[in-house]
């Protein structure tokens, strides 16, 4: 982990004394991190700028340096993190300059508390730089037109290209019949054997040999185009792919998950956007969803359920069909990690958000549903979804990073 720090300290400190003043907590982000550049403001005009760069605030009196450092270099982050140990002033000072930013249009956070609590936010911090600086190289395929039900799903893709740097591309549907029917079933025997060979269970009435070579095939004929546009990610309307090859694209989205190649369902925008900066920030595969029932409004209990799911997150998983066209080859898992996050980033102009912490109860099997099912309890109040609800799917991630991407959404939206 490699950052830089901006050092700003008053007439009255020395360079020495700077560190000494703040040496404790300039030992713990060694501790830390494995290389902290330390720039003093003269050397600002050196900075690689594809590090995370933070603002150290070392003592009061600095205000006048950090406002004329921020209107002197355009190349600063466009969202400033002020680190105060409290030392010498540094906290009065550091409100102070955030008060200044935001009269001036200029978004950003102060850090400030115990050493383990500040430590977590710059860590955070680091993170949620690195994954915005990833999310700029990365190219999204859009695979066919977005599902017809989606009226509040799509996005402009130029501001999309110019917030969040991700490139959007359209590709014809056709790209993927054509590479499914040029891979014959002997291509793929191995392949459907393999991920037969770790499931729990095959329906057995469900799914014979022949539905999953075809799944296979899919499989290999989505990553020819993968490999073909450069994706680092895609959204597939799956749903017009079954009159055309008589298979559902569920088997090939969970494998590219898997392989750390976010995929979503249905041409869904706003949520392949959501799965690609999970993934990005966290690096884990994310499982995309509908809110199928709403059980309890005041114990905060609902049903998420989708006919696909990543492997890697599930204990185990059961081979079925898909729901709604009782075709193609699905996947039922049962996920046992306790602790999960709910979160979606959408709206036309990918300005909202949702972020909750939730506790998986139950894996159900209800008959009327998608085939993988998670029964939680949400921290927040369900009502969201039926009063200000950011479209339909949300996005699961195993474990509690509501503070992570919290963190994340407001520097990305700065």
């Amino acid at each position: 982990m490699e950052a830089n720090l901006i050092c700003f300290s008053s007439s009255y400190q020395t360079v020495d004394t700077f560190f000494e003043d703040h040496r404790k907590l300039v030992d713990r982000l060694q501790m830390h991190f494995q290389h902290v550049h330390y720039v003093l403001p003269v050397g600002i005009f050196a900075i690689d700028f594809s590090l995370p760069t933070m603002f150290f605030i070392g003592s009061g009196g600095v205000e006048e340096q950090v406002v004329e450092a921020l209107t002197q270099y355009e190349d600063l982050p466009d969202y400033i993190v002020l680190i105060a140990d409290g030392l010498d002033n540094s906290l009065a000072a550091s409100l102070e300059i955030l008060s200044w930013m935001r009269e001036h249009g200029r978004r950003g956070r102060v850090i400030h508390g115990d050493l383990s609590y500040m430590t977590e936010c710059v860590a955070e911090c680091y993170v949620a730089f690195e994954a915005m600086e990833k999310l700029k190289h990365q190219r999204l395929g859009v695979i066919g037109r977005p599902s017809g039900w989606l009226i509040a799903s799509g996005v402009d893709y130029r501001q999309v290209k110019d917030r969040w740097g991700v490139d959007i591309i359209d590709i014809p549907l056709d790209e993927v019949v054509k590479n499914y029917r040029a891979v014959s079933d002997v291509e793929v025997v191995a392949l459907a054997q393999k991920f037969k060979k770790k499931a729990f269970l095959v329906y057995e009435s469900e799914v014979n040999a022949k539905e999953l070579y075809k799944a296979m095939r899919m499989y290999r004929a989505i990553k020819k185009v993968v490999k073909d546009y450069g994706l680092t990610a895609l959204t597939l309307n799956c749903f017009d792919l079954i009159p055309q090859t008589s298979t559902t694209g569920c088997v090939a989205l969970a494998l590219l998950n898997d392989e750390g190649i976010p995929a979503g369902c249905e041409g869904d925008l706003q949520t392949i956007l959501t799965m690609m900066a999970v993934s990005t920030l966290l690096d884990q595969p994310t499982f995309m969803a509908n809110p199928s029932m709403i059980l309890d409004v005041e114990q905060h209990l609902m049903i998420l359920a989708h006919c696909t799911i990543a492997p890697g997150m599930c204990s185990h998983y059961t081979i079925r069909s898909h729901f709604e066209s009782k075709s193609g080859v699905a996947i039922s898992g049962i996920v046992s990690e306790d602790e999960l996050t709910v979160v979606k980033f959408g709206g036309k102009k990918m300005d909202r958000a949702f972020i909750s912490a939730a506790e998986l109860l139950e894996c159900p099997c209800d008959p009327n549903m998608c085939r993988t099912q998670l029964k939680i309890r949400l921290d927040k109040s369900p009502e969201y979804f039926l009063k200000e609800s950011i479209g339909n799917h949300h996005v699961v991630v195993l474990g509690d990073y509501t503070s992570c991407l919290e963190t994340f959404w407001e520097m990305l939206n700065h």
